[in-house]
């Protein structure tokens, strides 16, 4: 997760040079969270979120990093905790295929801390998040890599061919060379993750 925070660092902190309150203060948060300062970010975020409450972005940066957080969180209660406030942050509806992606990370985050029991729940859900960001954008590289890496993951411990899921991963880095953001800060990450994935297929 650490590559993936200094990638979208170091992209919007150029982009938001000499640009208005709003990308300073972006650039700000994404600094506190490439600096490890991962509450201070979430809050700044937040605060972002709901002073620019028309756009998207702050409150799925919020939720980013709160979700990459809650990976390494082992307290049950605190976990549970975090994992809430990451479930009320995501839309209900009208979701986006980045959102759909996030989603699926919450729900992989829940699943790591009891897989012989929320497996089988959440398995489905997750898939199904990914697979429906992929038909709703088929050009979003994180999307792509998202499903490849949970059922490479899983077929670590059922098994099973992975040569689909490698297929997808070199799909999505030739995504990542023509991606071109649709607005300033919209996400970029991912593309260190494919490229270390990919070496283990090798």
């Amino acid at each position: 997760m650490k590559t993936l925070i200094f990638t979208v660092l170091t992209f919007f902190c150029l982009s938001s040079y000499g640009q208005g309150n709003y990308e300073k203060a972006m650039g700000e948060a994404l600094q506190l969270w490439g600096s490890g300062k991962t509450k201070e970010a979430s809050a700044q975020f937040e605060r972002i979120s709901q002073a620019e409450q028309d756009k998207w972005l702050p409150k799925y940066y919020q939720t980013l990093t709160l979700i990459t957080n809650s990976f390494g969180i082992q307290d049950e209660a605190e976990k549970t905790n975090a994992l809430k406030k990451i479930n009320e942050l995501i839309p209900q509806d009208n979701l986006n295929s980045e959102w759909l992606v996030l989603r699926a990370l919450a729900s992989t985050s829940d699943l790591t801390s009891d897989p012989m029991n929320k497996a089988m729940i959440l398995s489905p859900a997750i898939i199904a998040d990914y697979e429906a960001a992929i038909k709703m954008d088929p050009k979003n590289p994180r999307a792509l890599i998202g499903l490849a890496e949970f059922n490479i993951q899983s077929k670590k411990y059922m098994g099973g061919d992975t040569k689909e899921e490698c297929e997808s991963l070199q799909k999505a880095l030739t995504l990542f060379s023509d991606e071109k953001p649709a607005e300033l800060f919209y996400p970029t990450w991912g593309k260190e993750r494919a490229e270390a994935l990919l070496k283990e297929c090798k």
